[in-house]
């Protein structure tokens, strides 16, 4: 996903916990549909660094009707699984083997 307009709509106020638009200017997004629809299932941005010979996940999100902790029965399971695998492709085309990586949270940023 390319496009900041297009993206706009997905921010906290909308269920996706982040701005989606804001995070396009430093990642890349990929989106997850279901074949034969434009219905967005799930949000990943990553950052490829050369520096760490990864890719890294930056955020990643299911969407709102997906998501159990919004109290939603979710319609699709394994969403977030997609996102990782499109995470480690992503780290096999940059030439990184596969390697993905996030920031780790301390009890104390909880």
């Amino acid at each position: 996903m390319k496009r900041a307009s297009f993206l706009k709509n997905y921010n906290s106020r909308t269920g996706w916990y982040t701005n989606w638009a804001e995070l396009l200017k430093e990642n890349e997004i990929y989106a997850l549909v279901i074949k034969g629809t434009v219905d967005i299932q799930g949000l990943v941005a990553l950052y490829p660094s050369p520096d760490m010979q990864g890719v890294f996940i930056t955020w990643m999100c299911t969407a709102p009707l997906n998501n159990k902790q919004l109290g939603n029965e979710p319609r699709y399971v394994g969403v977030g699984g997609h996102l990782f695998a499109k995470a480690a492709q992503k780290s096999m085309d940059y030439g990184f083997g596969g390697v993905v990586y996030d920031y780790e949270w301390t009890d104390e940023e909880v």
